[in-house]
């Protein structure tokens, strides 16, 4: 999308603040995903799947494997640190509204 399609043509606005923007539209997003999740799946049941006018849905248990306790490990004598992976390096960009000032 490009700044110009943006809803109130947002091109005009620091990066910071539309980066801002964006992230509270994830937000916004992120909770509807799980709102509507949540609606399908029991909307389902049991079914194999449920068809929207557009769509179709399906639904699937899957298991993850667990974390390690790395202090049960440790306390086993295990040198956790020779299995570890490489780490790895990053930049986390912060955003946080300004505090307006009183005049």
């Amino acid at each position: 999308m490009t700044d110009t399609a943006l809803p109130g043509n947002r091109a005009n606005r620091h990066p910071v603040d539309r980066l801002f923007d964006v992230r509270q539209q994830i937000k916004a997003l992120t909770d509807e995903e799980t709102d509507l999740k949540a609606k399908i799946s029991v909307e389902m049941g049991r079914a194999d799947s449920l068809g929207g006018d557009e769509c179709i849905a399906s639904q699937k248990l899957q298991e993850r494997k667990g974390g390690l306790d790395e202090a049960a490990m440790i306390k086993a004598g295990i040198d956790v640190e020779a299995f570890r992976k490489p780490s790895s390096t990053f930049v986390v960009i912060k955003v946080e509204q300004r505090v307006s000032e009183a005049a």
